[in-house]
């Protein structure tokens, strides 16, 4: 398990980009639940800790693929057009098993 973050610095309702071991990570917290995913979108390279996160669903902010932060399952690829001028679709993001303990954030990676 890799430390991540203390609890306190991704209050609930909000999301945060880590380098992990040379991993760009995401942390979600939804509701009080920690949930880490990938950072990065595989559809453009997007860095989706700048993107918009609305309960559990998280937008990249370069095209505009929603993931689901607590599965890393896509849940809107982007539009047809899209995926013509760039060659492809996006994907599922990695997730990680996330532990809290004595007020720490650790991954699994």
């Amino acid at each position: 398990m890799e430390k991540v973050c203390n609890v306190s610095d991704v209050p609930a309702g909000s999301m945060k980009g880590f380098t992990v071991k040379y991993a760009y990570i995401l942390l979600a917290n939804v509701d009080g639940k920690f949930y880490a995913v990938t950072a990065v979108c595989p559809h453009m390279g997007g860095y989706l800790p700048i993107g918009k996160l609305e309960n559990n669903i998280i937008s990249c902010p370069v095209h505009g693929s929603q993931y689901d932060v607590t599965n890393g399952k896509l849940v809107k690829d982007v539009s047809f057009i899209l995926k013509t001028l760039t060659g492809g679709g996006s994907s599922d993001l990695t997730s990680y098993p996330v532990t809290v303990k004595d007020e720490t954030v650790f991954i699994e990676l």
